[in-house]
């Protein structure tokens, strides 16, 4: 029988095919985690994902008022030929501190960065020292990690004025459903040079998510609509009966929390399309009846909390994520983290908390012992 071989001592030209096997930036992380040899073996610049991927321009084909830039239509069509356009993808993750532990982080990976996402720090994360990217004094292996869910969003880069995009989600690796801030919701697959807008004339959409295998969108008036993919098109079903407000001061969420989809009713102090400023006063939420197509008033969240973000929502457990409270909705307003708390109806500010130092404390680690080991 063979002897058994360190990690260190595995050559390179065994480490680096396996190193291209690997999908998403967290393994490349925790491979580069092993030891010295492995981490260099491959680097986070070697790592070709998938994402971002090229996606044409979604105002491309959508007329808008530009005339107080004083430039003609052929100006305007060419450089909307120059935007460019690519779909990025982040990955939600629980982070605990080992595998029989019941409580941890809420973190994202991207571009070989982990985040983390506590409700009370959530910024737009561009700096190595931002207090959301976790230390690199920790040793990732000796953490589990689970996957949420992945949430998708454009980056678009144009000459001239463009609008702005509410929601982004991906179905079968293949179609991307995007809803803009006016309504409309458009929809390409990978590889096509343009979005087609679904829907009829005057219908205006919150939110889109994929939901037990299938994309589903609310629109304005809390009606829940079914996207029927077939081999060359697509349908607006009209799914579910509508709930909550019909009133253009209240935008719409889709949520998944506990197998269940809710709709969370964001209501607001004035009409928030084509504006960039509305102030939320409330919140209400709806729970899907599973015995038929009605929504029922939830009063209580439990100890579960929803996350509405831009590029997705989520719903967390208390009892398994540091730094959140249960019954709350946590949401983002001018770059600014608030909680909304259905016990009382009040709208607080997140701050610091127990929660919070506990995690900057477990995390420090000792300065001998860094992110990826020594062999």
């Amino acid at each position: 029988m063979s002897e058994s071989v360190e990690c260190s001592e595995l050559p390179s030209e065994l480490l680096v095919p396996i190193s291209k096997g690997l999908d998403t930036r967290i393994e490349i992380l925790r491979f580069r985690g092993v030891c010295k040899s492995w981490r260099s073996a491959i680097s986070c610049s070697d790592f070709i994902p998938r994402f971002p991927l090229k996606f044409p321009n979604p105002w491309r084909r959508r007329r808008r008022n530009l005339g107080w830039l004083a430039i003609s239509h052929d100006q305007v069509d060419h450089r909307h030929q120059q935007t460019t356009c690519l779909l990025h993808e982040t990955i939600l993750y629980r982070l605990t501190p080992s595998a029989s532990s019941d409580k941890g982080w809420l973190i994202k990976v991207e571009d070989c960065k982990m985040h983390l996402l506590d409700p009370h720090r959530e910024r737009y994360e561009s700096e190595s020292d931002s207090p959301n990217i976790l230390p690199n004094n920790f040793v990732l292996l000796d953490y589990g990690t689970v996957e949420l869910t992945r949430a998708y969003t454009l980056e678009i880069q144009s000459l001239i004025p463009i609008g702005r995009v509410n929601k982004v989600v991906m179905f079968n690796d293949c179609h991307v459903f995007v809803v803009y801030r006016d309504g409309k919701l458009g929809h390409a697959k990978c590889g096509d040079e343009s979005l087609t807008c679904l829907g009829e004339m005057g219908l205006e959409f919150d939110d889109v998510i994929v939901y037990e295998g299938q994309v589903y969108v609310v629109d304005r008036f809390g009606i829940c609509w079914w996207i029927k993919i077939n081999d060359s098109t697509l349908d607006l079903v009209k799914f579910w009966n509508p709930c909550g407000s019909d009133c253009r001061k209240t935008q719409k969420h889709l949520l998944e929390s506990d197998g269940t989809i809710y709709i969370v009713d964001r209501q607001l102090d004035r009409e928030w399309r084509g504006r960039h400023y509305a102030c939320v006063v409330g919140f209400k939420v709806y729970k899907k009846n599973e015995w038929g197509g009605e929504w029922v008033l939830e009063e209580s969240l439990g100890d579960r909390a929803f996350i509405l973000r831009s590029d997705c929502s989520l719903s967390v457990s208390t009892r398994e994520f540091f730094g959140y409270e249960g019954n709350c909705i946590y949401f983002t307003q001018e770059n600014q983290i608030h909680v909304f708390n259905l016990e009382n109806n009040s709208i607080t500010n997140a701050d610091l908390n127990e929660d919070k130092v506990y995690i900057q404390t477990a995390l420090k680690g000792n300065s001998s012992n860094p992110l990826f080991g020594n062999c």
